[in-house]
């Protein structure tokens, strides 16, 4: 009877984690005025264990910026991520959700490219594993700045 008990206590406590990581899907077509992309968060856990957040990177004068992006919470799913309007020249945002602190259960991030045209590519970035199915991640400092200067020699 105990055996049954720990083991039923334990499934349930790692339900969340047992469903898979989270993954993400960014739109930037069909935007309203004033949005530049919809992120859209799936996750296998409670809303309030998720963190859905974005980060601008820039050139200006030769030196990289960053700055946080404020998102609109449309619903425990989907995120508008503004336009920004001042924001001039090729820049990167990296979009994200996480389940649990700090992603421990997980995180599935977009790096999206923005040239000087406006041009906007979305790339999703997941794992290239020999065996089995890609899985979402997190986008590496070498990706963004791959993706800042690739888009400064334009």
């Amino acid at each position: 009877m105990f055996a049954k008990t720990v083991l039923r206590v334990a499934i349930t406590a790692g339900a969340s984690v047992a469903a898979g990581p989270p993954s993400i899907e960014v739109t930037t077509t069909g935007q309203p005025a004033g949005v530049l992309a919809t992120i859209e968060a799936h996750f296998h856990t409670e809303a309030d264990e998720i963190r859905v957040y974005g980060t601008a990177y820039t050139w200006n004068d030769n030196q990289r910026g960053e700055r946080v992006l404020r998102l609109e919470r449309v619903d425990d799913s989907h995120y508008r991520v503004p336009d920004g309007g001042t924001a001039r020249g090729p820049r990167v945002l990296v979009l994200g959700v996480e389940q649990g602190v700090a992603g421990e259960h997980g995180a599935a991030e977009a790096l999206v490219r923005i040239d000087r045209s406006g041009t906007v590519r979305v790339d999703i970035a997941k794992t290239r594993p020999i065996l089995g199915n890609p899985m979402p991640r997190r986008v590496n400092d070498r990706e963004i700045e791959n993706a800042l200067l690739s888009m400064r020699a334009d």
